[in-house]
């Protein structure tokens, strides 16, 4: 009987890690979503350890500030392979959601930044491979993820030399892999001896990170086996590795969109003045959620407040004016149907409208003066030797 007492109790003992360990991340959780700049569910999170960016209207980016020289994003970490497949456990404090939503982007002005999105992911990187190397770096926010296709480039790229990070084989699975990453100039050289490798999927809900196949890497590593990893669900804000005896597991922070908990403060953010090199115009933004701006927002900015129609339509904004104006300046001459001509014969005494060349100065003709008719001068005619008087002068001298 005590045999049987103690039996069940160690039984219970280690069930009771298994029911107090963190939920799995539940399949079909993962939106996808084109929401590139939105950062009301990120901003009090990442603020303590960065500075915000306002790089357009209502688009913001990150950058980490308290970093040391040399930093890039997935070299602070290691690499782990999951039910998600690669996946990037980040030893840094706001690895959680840097690495695994948004995309990164190195600025000519500003250094590394990070622009946010909603999508999961368990690493959004790409892939290079070789017979002896393999490498990674981060995708840009040109690269949106679409259930169908998977990653799509909105324009044409090519990550730069000092993206990515190579290591050999046998260091891929290290937990200090940053330790074994290849300078950056020989870095630049295997470039062009790798060939590039993975790609992302979505099954069962989930956004899958093929990357470079796992048997390869173990061959090549030298591994017997890499061993899969769980993931699992955490309410506390971060990511760890949790070793609970001989298994070990994933805990990430996941926040819930679709709750009240993100910001409802106004976003303090730099804004940029200098310009940044990243093309907005080839970021997708997507349609913007109209709910999700918080009315401190919307006051601070000058926008119209809901239910409070303050448009005038009888003078027009300073916005209507400016696109006015430079429509005068790009047509300076007016069209056909600009002006105005009288109709019928009633009509001709009415002034046609004032169009746009009345602010051009209007040739006028020449005024002419009026001349009055005048007789012509009369001279006296004179004989060809001269007057009488001259004749007789001349006689008496002789």
């Amino acid at each position: 009987m005590k045999r049987f007492m103690m039996t069940l109790i160690l039984l219970g003992f280690s069930n009771s890690s298994a029911f107090s360990a963190p939920p799995a991340l539940q399949d079909g959780s993962v939106g996808v979503s084109a929401s590139f700049g939105n950062a009301d569910y990120f901003y009090t999170a990442l603020s303590p350890y960065g500075e915000w960016l306002e790089l357009d209207a209502d688009f913001y980016a990150w950058r980490p500030t308290h970093v040391r020289y040399g930093w890039r994003p997935y070299l602070h970490g290691r690499w782990a392979w999951t039910d998600y497949g690669w996946y990037w456990i980040s030893s840094e404090p706001f690895g959680w959601a840097t690495f695994h939503y948004g995309r990164w982007y190195y600025d000519d002005a500003y250094g590394w930044v990070w622009v946010p999105d909603r999508t999961w992911g368990p690493a959004w990187v790409e892939w290079r491979y070789n017979d002896d190397y393999l490498g990674w770096a981060p995708l840009p926010p040109y690269a949106s993820f679409s259930l169908n296709m998977g990653i799509r480039f909105t324009t044409h790229w090519f990550a730069p030399y000092h993206y990515w990070s190579f290591v050999r084989y046998r260091s891929m699975m290290s937990p200090y892999v940053f330790q074994e990453v290849v300078p950056i100039e020989y870095g630049r050289r295997l470039i062009s001896t790798t060939r590039s490798a993975g790609r992302y999927e979505f099954e069962n809900g989930r956004v899958i990170n093929r990357g470079v196949d796992r048997e390869f890497v173990e061959r090549r590593g030298g591994y017997t086996r890499i061993d899969r990893i769980d993931v699992r669900e955490s309410h506390d804000m971060g990511e760890r590795i949790v070793r609970d005896r001989t298994v070990n597991r994933i805990e990430v922070h996941r926040p819930d969109f679709n709750a009240a908990g993100r910001t409802h403060e106004r976003i303090d953010a730099t804004r940029v003045d200098r310009g940044s090199s990243l093309d907005l115009q080839k970021v997708e933004r997507g349609r913007r959620d109209e709910s999700q701006n918080t009315e401190p927002r919307q006051v601070d900015r000058g926008r119209r407040t809901p239910g409070l129609d303050t448009r005038s339509p009888q003078v027009p904004s300073i916005e209507r004016k400016e696109i006015e104006r430079r429509k005068e300046d790009r047509y300076p001459f007016p069209k056909n149907d600009q002006v105005v001509r009288p109709r019928s014969n009633d009509q001709r005494n009415v002034a046609p409208e004032k169009s746009q060349r009345g602010n051009r100065r209007e040739a006028v003709a020449p005024r002419t003066r009026n001349e009055v008719s005048r007789s012509a001068p009369s001279f006296k005619r004179e004989s060809p030797r001269g007057s009488g008087e001259g004749r007789r002068e001349g006689s008496r001298r002789r």
